[in-house]
């Protein structure tokens, strides 16, 4: 569906989390992740507990748990059941060790393995829930009152979901600073349609467009940036012209961060007419 939409609008075959890999991975001299900065290697870990918590120690867990079942609960783990999960579960490692071993690192380069994050987790969560669930009385777990085995389980359940409600709060009430801003553009009094809002140095932090009124146009100005800036659609009055204008790329375009002069308007006022 995703490949099937992008490539739609990008007017050819766009497999996003390919070119993710072909850029940054195989960019070439010049190219690639040093030009936007470089972070330590364990960006990606403190990211993902960060926004996932308990459930990305669950994902990380899920091999070393599979083993462990497999040394020590045999009974529980065939052959066949063994080779199907191992299938299931390395996807997200290598996802994750591709992009951990490279220096340049963005929270975005994640989204394509989070459904992999999440099937490991509910792997790890599976294997934990058939030992806990376990009442042979040769196994310690066994001996273990059910009601107290079902507290812990709940317990963890619920710290997990209160942590990640907890961040999504957060990043409502400590990261709308930007969206408040632009909600001042509402203002009767505020511009004019036609006017441009001009972005400086954190211009990253313009959410999108689509949070302009009046026919507001976002503008860049120089600033202490110096890389390359986001290029414009041009103008759509019909879904063909859409589409036209989606999968044209915008002039001054570069994939060596290498700014762009046409990219900035001028602040200054226009010179006094002469008499």
């Amino acid at each position: 569906m995703t490949i099937g939409i992008d490539s739609l609008f990008f007017g050819k075959l766009a497999i996003v989390p390919w070119n993710i890999v072909s850029y940054n991975v195989f960019g070439g001299k010049g190219r690639g992740p040093d030009i936007f900065g470089t972070e330590p290697w364990t960006f990606y870990i403190r990211n993902l507990l960060l926004n996932f918590n308990a459930w990305f120690i669950l994902a990380v867990s899920s091999a070393p748990l599979l083993v462990l079942q497999a040394l020590f609960r045999s009974h529980a783990t065939s052959k066949q059941t063994l080779l199907r999960t191992i299938t299931f579960v390395a996807p997200f490692y290598t996802w994750l060790a591709i992009f951990t071993l490279q220096p340049h690192k963005e929270e975005r380069f994640m989204y394509p393995a989070y459904p992999f994050l999440a099937l490991n987790a509910a792997i790890s969560f599976h294997m934990i829930l058939s030992y806990i669930g376990s009442s042979n009385r040769q196994e310690l777990i066994g001996r273990i009152p059910a009601k107290i085995k079902l507290a812990v389980v709940m317990s963890f359940i619920l710290l997990a979901v209160n942590a990640g409600l907890l961040r999504i709060f957060g990043m409502i009430t400590a990261y709308n600073a930007p969206l408040k801003i632009y909600e001042r553009l509402e203002g009767q009094d505020v511009g004019k349609p036609g006017d441009f809002v001009c972005l400086g140095k954190e211009w990253y932090r313009f959410p999108s467009s689509f949070f302009l009124p009046k026919d507001m146009r976002a503008k860049f100005v120089k600033s202490e940036f110096r890389g390359l800036l986001p290029g414009e659609f041009p103008d759509a009055k019909s879904i063909q012209a859409l589409l036209n204008g989606t999968s044209e790329i915008p002039r001054g375009m570069n994939d060596r961060n290498q700014g762009d002069p046409g990219k900035y308007v001028s602040i200054r006022p226009p010179p006094l007419a002469s008499w």
